[in-house]
């Protein structure tokens, strides 16, 4: 074999081993934001990858190199929410009521319409998407759970419910998540804050109070 062949063949090796062309990560968050957008508009039919590609202006198939599914961009999607921001700093507004209600009106996700609009849609998404169930249970309901059990915890520490009540906290604690994904799951059409207020007012706060709480 001339030289020239040799190093033809080599070159052809080195190409050969070259990775294919990299993945650009840098509008990664506007696509995630898009998915979400359309999770909470339209969960069974809107959350298309060629929806995604029109909304982003990305091409579909520069979608596929990224998320080989629609299944993981919706899981990717949700995990890039993040969790509850109460998770770290629980909110403190002078009474239990005050800071369970302060959970409910959280800014985290746009406020809390747009919030409980991207659950809803969560909540019909689930099944449809492999993966979603566990997901939303490690992002979002555990935290949840975890927020209000600290904010009843805190209010027997400071003497504002009932030291009996401490036995009675882990229940008391998934209640809210419970209730909601129960609702989410009947009918999410109707879905908004004053179920959470009710919940508050005449399920946990009963609950704590031995009678139903009052405004």
């Amino acid at each position: 074999m001339l030289v020239d062949d040799r190093l033809a063949v080599l070159d052809l090796g080195r190409q050969a081993a070259r990775p294919g062309r990299p993945v650009d990560h840098s509008l990664d968050d506007a696509v995630l934001a898009t998915t979400l957008d359309l999770i909470a508009e339209n969960p069974l039919e809107g959350v298309t990858l060629d929806a995604v590609a029109a909304r982003t202006g990305r091409a579909k198939t520069t979608l596929y190199r990224r998320w080989a599914t629609k299944d993981a961009l919706v899981v990717a999607a949700v995990r890039s929410m993040g969790r509850p921001p109460e998770a770290e700093h629980p909110p403190r507004r002078g009474s239990l009521r005050a800071d369970l209600l302060a959970v409910v009106d959280s800014p985290w996700l746009g406020g809390t319409a747009r919030r409980l609009a991207l659950f809803a849609g969560l909540a019909t998404t689930a099944s449809h998407v492999t993966g979603l169930d566990a997901v939303v249970r490690t992002e979002i309901t555990e935290p949840y759970v975890e927020i209000y059990r600290r904010l009843l915890t805190r209010a027997i520490d400071e003497d504002e419910a009932p030291e009996e009540l401490r036995s009675r906290v882990d229940t008391l604690a998934a209640v809210i998540p419970a209730m909601s994904s129960l609702r989410f799951g009947l009918d999410h059409t109707t879905t908004g804050r004053e179920f959470f207020v009710a919940v508050v007012d005449d399920v946990v706060l009963a609950a704590v109070r031995g009678t139903r709480a009052t405004a």
